[in-house]
């Protein structure tokens, strides 16, 4: 989610509109979680499934043609490293504090528990403004609050954050920095994909009414399997505050945000930039999947001025469980075979020991 507009329009201006890079024709999808088990079992890889009702995840062990390597496989996501890895990464300010140490480029911040609410709000006045307000321990995007600027607002944000974070999680408030968000996909020493989340959009014609434009943006969205799936949601009360309504007639070349969300379940742009991400912010990718102990497969999440400039980048999160399919199916530019790196990568290793 994003309020950066300036650097938002910029990248869509000068990488989707000028180009005219067309939305990707996508008639279906391949599951990955098969694909991932059909490559192992070609390589010789032992797959035994495992039934547990308690998961709504699909589970299997995995073992390497000689019984070496032992890898564990929950939907999509395979990995071999300990617990202690998957909680630093689930536990945001863990994951901060593993950043910092690494001296890699992340907001300012503090996490504070569900009894320091006093002490966070004085934290808040010396803040940079906006900030932004997230359970330190969550799914996806739960309970996170972009754009905080008064008391007010902190207030309601920490409670969103209680109530949709896990246990007793704490809450964590940011800075808010701007640029494009960007996930890159990190297997062993490679960024092998990599792609911007961009919020719905439309650009005006100087002809065509604000509600006709997403009429047509929804006609463009059908040909893409997963877009269709997912509409575009208008947030008209979002819009008014930027001074349109459904008649109003956007200028020729203005684009229009139409919601302040980039997730996909919001109807956002997935844009593929493995080849337009310089080598030097793809190494801060990198860097920050080795900040955490043992982790092999991360999808790091990053905020971007420039794609040039390694000096405009902070680091936001690490994830042990990224979504294969953002990077298999992107919205516009070309798809990733990320389920296929993370076979080669774990047999290379076999390979590599034998």
């Amino acid at each position: 989610m994003s309020t950066d507009y300036e650097a938002l329009k910029k990248f869509v201006h000068d990488r989707m509109v000028l180009p005219d890079l067309p939305i990707n024709h996508l008639d279906t999808t391949r599951d990955a979680i098969a694909s991932i088990i059909r490559r192992f079992t070609d390589l010789g890889w032992r797959i035994v499934k495992v039934e547990d009702e308690k998961s709504r995840h699909r589970r299997h062990e995995l073992t390497s043609p000689d019984g070496r390597i032992a890898l564990s496989m929950i939907g999509g996501k395979v990995y071999r490293h300990p617990g202690a890895t998957e909680q630093i990464c689930r536990r945001k300010h863990l994951t901060k504090k593993m950043l910092d140490i690494a001296l890699l480029p992340t907001p300012i911040g503090a996490d504070f528990t569900a009894n320091e609410k006093a002490i966070a709000a004085a934290f808040f006045e010396k803040m940079p403004k906006p900030v932004v307000v997230k359970p330190t321990d969550s799914g996806s995007s739960h309970g996170v609050t972009v754009g905080v600027t008064d008391q007010a607002g902190l207030s309601s944000a920490w409670q969103y954050a209680l109530d949709e974070g896990r246990g007793r999680s704490n809450v964590l408030i940011e800075q808010f920095v701007r640029g494009v968000e960007l996930r890159a996909f990190v297997v062993g020493p490679r960024v092998v994909s990599v792609f911007a989340r961009i919020q719905p959009f439309v650009v005006g014609s100087g002809r065509h009414s604000l509600e006709r434009l997403i009429e047509k943006l929804h006609e463009a969205r059908s040909v893409h399997y997963r877009a269709n799936k997912m509409p575009v949601v208008v947030d008209w009360e979002f819009l008014e505050r930027s001074g349109y309504v459904a008649s109003s007639v956007p200028n020729d070349g203005d684009i229009v945000f139409l919601n302040p969300f980039n997730f996909p379940s919001m109807g956002s742009f997935l844009v593929d930039v493995t080849k337009d991400v310089s080598a030097e912010i793809r190494n801060l990718a990198f860097r920050a999947k080795e900040s955490i102990p043992f982790l092999e497969i991360a999808g790091v999440d990053l905020l971007v001025e420039d794609l040039d400039d390694v000096n405009t980048a902070s680091i936001l999160e690490v994830n042990t469980a990224a979504s294969l399919d953002l990077h298999r199916y992107p919205t516009h530019g070309e798809p990733r075979a990320v389920d296929q790196d993370i076979v080669e990568y774990f047999h290379q290793v076999f390979l590599d020991t034998k």
